[in-house]
């Protein structure tokens, strides 16, 4: 009879352990999610950060917005070239982002302004066209083919951006 008396408050400094592990490890779940929620906002923050407030960035995207007829021959080889391949290298990670879910929908709005604005700028389209087309003739992917295949996809690039080979001014040579 001692003996199943010992066997059970056995059992029950066992019942009560477990119960103990099971709120720790609650505990510690909620604290690694916690920190995970922080991670992901302070990386959303240096994103946005270098995207509005970086000089060049910022000099980019003035130009996108206010100076419509940028692109042209004399583009290629002039100092804005730098400056706008930056700024749309940066908006096709942010879309490269997304399209694989390391940024979710929610997150993503932070930088819709930017690539909407992106997307729909004349210049912008003709520069992605040219830049699209020379690297299908050349066999290999367009440095941003992430934006546009969001551009595409949001309809914020015309549905034949790919296949229509006179949608815009031939200015590269493919």
């Amino acid at each position: 009879m001692d003996f199943l008396r010992l066997l059970s408050v056995d059992n029950w400094l066992n019942i009560i352990s477990l119960v103990f592990v099971c709120i720790g490890g609650m505990f510690v779940y909620f604290q690694w999610n916690r920190s995970i929620q922080i991670r992901r906002a302070e990386f959303l923050h240096q994103l946005l950060e270098k995207l509005r407030f970086d000089d060049k960035m910022v000099k980019s995207m003035y130009i996108i917005d206010y100076k419509l007829d940028w692109y042209d021959i004399s583009f290629h080889g002039n100092e804005i070239e730098e400056k706008i391949d930056k700024l749309l290298s940066y908006a096709d990670y942010v879309c490269y982002l997304r399209q694989t879910k390391n940024i979710s929908k929610k997150e993503f709005h932070i930088f819709d302004y930017e690539i909407h604005r992106i997307c729909i700028s004349p210049s912008c389209q003709c520069y992605l066209w040219n830049l699209y087309h020379f690297s299908l003739k050349n066999n290999t992917m367009c440095s941003f083919y992430n934006l546009i295949y969001y551009g595409i996809k949001h309809k914020l690039l015309p549905s034949d951006f790919k296949s229509n080979k006179k949608l815009y001014t031939k200015t590269l040579n493919w």
